[in-house]
């Protein structure tokens, strides 16, 4: 699943004054501990669980709604809740399964309620699975994982306690993805009243509004300003004793605006950190970095498709051409991992363990051996790489990007594009550079959507039928280690193709005020709300 990590629209002039202010080491006023303000890269633009959203959208979705399974946290340590590989219920009492492991049943909490008192029951979870597998949004794409044939026939209300979910085959995937915020349990009486005849799924409905089922509630929305949440008292599924009363999310897309705000103690956490802010961060003793590591890959898609293009031996020879030090090094300050293909360091079944490993070095002589043997003689390749300009750690690489390969005489021409040209464009451009993130880190996920032959997510044309055979079994295997060897077969194909040049992996920067912990190293990347603590 794609994380909207854009929307960081800094100049090079506000980072620069940025680092220049990292020294002042501020003293931070002291906030109400029963309220946190957070500031984050962008609006709340839809609340709606199954549609794309905002970085501060997600953000707010994943704490509104409750699902019935949550990802299980060891005990905070330096502050950080990190994930323990587990799954536990949480709207629901128990999660047991068949003895062939086909129907997976689910006892709901005695206690559920929804925000407004109303009872949560077992109609309400078939209505919102089957909503999340529709066409109301984009979910279906992700259900199919599910393994879930009929959403009409296979999601069923026992009682007003029980539902069972019929399953073709059993995965592990299956409940890791109900514990994401795209398996939301939304009242169901609230959004048939709000349906219409063009508009059966409330889509308008749940874009504005929410029928909560989490530990918190939506008090107030204001459009470029942000959104105020409310602790649900009536929220039982976790101990919100601790949790702070109310939850301020501020839109603050201007990087400079936040570490401001968060040195004088206006908010008390920043999240999206640019890497130049985030070294300011870290030397500011009023203030704390969480640097935390994931499988968030940045890399350039070649087109499979473009003339230029299509002979593995060029895209090798761009890929030995990247400057892959300097990235990690000089754009991104050190806070990234290397990329040892499509799936990095610490995804699951990842080849490299380390997250030290790189798929291609830096190596001109290997590409100019490749480009000779293409036939293409120096001085002879003109490409063009399209950025988006609302990422600033992508423009920049783009920059040392053009100049490295220039130094191997190839042409690159920077084509900088607005967010939404960008993503209109992807499968269309000749070669971009872009990001990727999939919740649960799973290999296999991974590679589906952005590497099986004819998916709209393949933005690369890259079509290999062994490739696509692989991921199909692996797909289907209840055998965790053949479905490990199946994916180390894909892993090293794709690498071999070199369908991106594999640049390095984004660590998720957040900076926060001294006394302000429970920060969630958590599988979609999102904070949960009810684990932060004000201290001071």
């Amino acid at each position: 699943m794609r994380r909207g990590t854009r929307g960081l629209a800094a100049t090079a002039t506000a980072l620069a004054l940025s680092i220049g202010m990292a020294g002042c080491g501020g003293s931070p006023s002291k906030q109400k501990t029963g309220e946190v303000i957070i500031a984050f890269p962008s609006d709340v633009d839809t609340i709606d669980p199954h549609q794309f959203r905002s970085v501060a959208a997600y953000g707010v979705v994943g704490n509104i709604y409750g699902t019935l399974l949550q990802e299980d946290y060891a005990a905070p340590a330096d502050g950080t809740h990190e994930p323990t590989g587990r799954n536990t219920p949480y709207l629901a009492k128990s999660a047991t399964w068949n003895g062939d492991r086909t129907v997976l049943t689910f006892e709901l909490r005695a206690d559920a309620v929804f925000a407004d008192g109303s009872p949560l029951k077992s109609e309400d979870v078939v209505y919102s699975l089957q909503r999340a597998l529709s066409d109301v949004g984009y979910a279906s794409a992700v259900g199919s994982w599910l393994n879930v044939k009929d959403p009409e026939k296979d999601i069923v209300a026992k009682s007003d306690s029980l539902v069972e979910l019929h399953v073709t085959h059993y995965s592990a995937l299956i409940e890791q993805f109900l514990t994401f915020q795209i398996f939301p349990i939304l009242d169901k009486s609230a959004a048939k009243a709000a349906a219409a005849k063009d508009d059966p799924w409330s889509a308008k409905f749940f874009a504005k509004q929410a029928t909560g089922s989490g530990p918190y509630t939506v008090q107030s929305m204001t459009q470029d300003e942000g959104v105020v949440l409310k602790k649900n008292r009536r929220f039982t599924a976790s101990n919100l004793s601790g949790a702070a009363e109310t939850i301020q999310i501020k839109s603050m897309p201007d990087p400079q605006q936040a570490y401001l705000a968060l040195q004088k103690g206006a908010v008390d956490l920043v999240t999206g950190l640019t890497p130049d802010i985030a070294q300011a961060v870290s030397k500011d003793k009023g203030l704390e970095l969480y640097d935390l590591a994931y499988s968030d890959i940045v890399y350039i898609g070649m087109n499979n498709k473009d003339p230029l293009l299509k002979d593995v031996r060029v895209r090798r020879a761009i890929s030995y051409l990247m400057p892959y030090d300097a990235l990690r090094k000089d754009v991104m300050k050190g806070y990234a991992g290397a990329a040892y293909g499509a799936v990095p360091h610490p995804m699951k079944d990842a080849l490299d363990d380390t997250g030290r490993r790189v798929a291609y070095g830096t190596n001109p002589e290997a590409a100019r051996k490749l480009l000779a043997e293409a036939g293409v003689s120096p001085g002879e390749l003109t490409l063009t790489l399209s950025v988006p300009t609302t990422e600033v750690s992508l423009r920049q690489s783009a920059v040392f990007i053009q100049s490295a390969l220039a130094k191997s005489g190839i042409k690159v021409e920077l084509n900088e594009m607005s967010e939404a040209d960008f993503n209109s464009n992807l499968g269309k451009m000749q070669m971009y550079i872009d990001s990727w993130y999939s919740w649960g880190q799973d290999s296999v996920y991974q590679m589906f959507f952005l590497l099986k032959s004819g998916l709209f997510t393949n933005y690369t044309n890259f079509a290999n039928k062994k490739v696509d055979g692989l991921l199909e079994r692996a797909m289907a295997t209840t055998d965790a280690a053949e479905r490990r060897s199946l994916s180390h077969q894909a892993q090293q194909i794709v690498i071999d193709e070199a369908p991106w040049a594999f640049l390095f992996t984004r660590n998720t920067l957040i900076g926060a005020r001294r006394g302000v912990s429970g920060i969630t190293h958590s599988n979609d990347a999102n904070l949960r709300f009810d684990k932060l603590r004000v201290t001071q």
